[in-house]
């Protein structure tokens, strides 16, 4: 009767120890699904990417309309190991892998939307290859967990917006970069025997410089909605609206750049390379608000 207690507690740890050992391979379970989809998405994104650059060569060349497919397929992939390494057990993963990972997925569904209005074009390609690193990225840089209850309703709009803005201004980024290499064949033209490549299957220059700014208006409306709830979140974790914190600071003079960039279009008529400028500099301050300071936190951390 003595040994009763005895053998008791030695049958709830053995209970325990079994749970806690079902737990861990759950645990390792979900984790290599989720290296299993974002490996997936990878390689889908890899292939799409591919075939639409290698498709775009002359200004008549278009992309076949069945690389949709893997990229819807690569598009679930990707959500999917997003939703389940971000959520999982109460609390909340992320960090600048997750980031990453996130702003390219929003620019891969932007962009799919957008190609079943208007055609597939070489933009597209060039943001899939960059795909391939963002949903690898979480698989290197793991982020930190924190407790969903800290994430409020008014701290999840403000992060989804931030996220659409990231993702807005990397289209337009790639858009720029397109339209600075256009700008300098157009001061030095390539002799007529030369063959046409991916830089001529893109729209004119002056359309290019329209849609940049389309999307960078887009991406400033996004920033501006992200400082404002940005504010509320604030006040209620902290009690003030505003912090004197790198990112907020960083975010309010990408805010001012941009404004500036949208205000000399709409005034002063600005074009190619003076509007390239202020954008390159409002990117520089809008990444490095997060992504870069997050960078190098994790590094340190590691």
């Amino acid at each position: 009767m003595g040994f009763a207690p005895a053998d008791g507690g030695f049958a709830r740890l053995c209970v325990a120890s079994i749970l806690e050992s079902l737990k861990e391979k759950e645990f390792q379970t979900n984790m290599t699904a989720l290296t299993i989809c974002s490996v997936v998405a990878a390689i889908l994104y890899l292939f799409a990417g591919i075939v639409i650059i290698r498709s775009m060569k002359g200004r008549n060349a278009h992309a076949p309309v069945w690389v949709r497919w893997p990229i819807g397929l690569a598009v679930l992939a990707h959500g999917y190991a997003l939703h389940d390494g971000m959520l999982r057990d109460g609390v909340t993963t992320f960090g600048f892998g997750y980031a990453l990972s996130e702003m390219f997925f929003f620019a891969v569904v932007i962009l799919l939307v957008e190609t079943w209005i208007h055609r597939l074009h070489g933009q597209f390609g060039i943001v899939l290859l960059g795909a391939v690193v963002g949903v690898l990225a979480t698989l290197i840089f793991p982020g930190q967990t924190i407790e969903s209850g800290e994430w409020t309703l008014i701290f999840r709009w403000h992060l989804f917006l931030a996220i659409a803005a990231y993702a807005f201004m990397l289209i337009a980024f790639v858009h720029g970069i397109l339209m600075t290499i256009q700008n300098r064949r157009l001061k030095r033209p390539a002799p007529e025997s030369e063959e046409a490549g991916f830089i001529d299957s893109m729209p004119g220059l002056v359309v290019m410089e329209r849609i940049f700014f389309r999307i960078v208006a887009v991406g400033f409306l996004c920033i501006t909605l992200t400082l404002c709830l940005g504010a509320f979140a604030t006040y209620e974790m902290h009690g003030v609206y505003f912090s004197f914190e790198h990112k907020t600071i960083l975010t309010w003079v990408a805010w001012i750049l941009f404004g500036v960039l949208l205000a000399g279009r709409v005034f002063a008529g600005w074009r190619a390379k003076t509007a390239l400028n202020w954008f390159w500099a409002g990117c520089a301050a809008f990444v490095v608000a997060y992504f870069g300071y997050s960078f190098v936190i994790e590094l340190m951390a590691r």
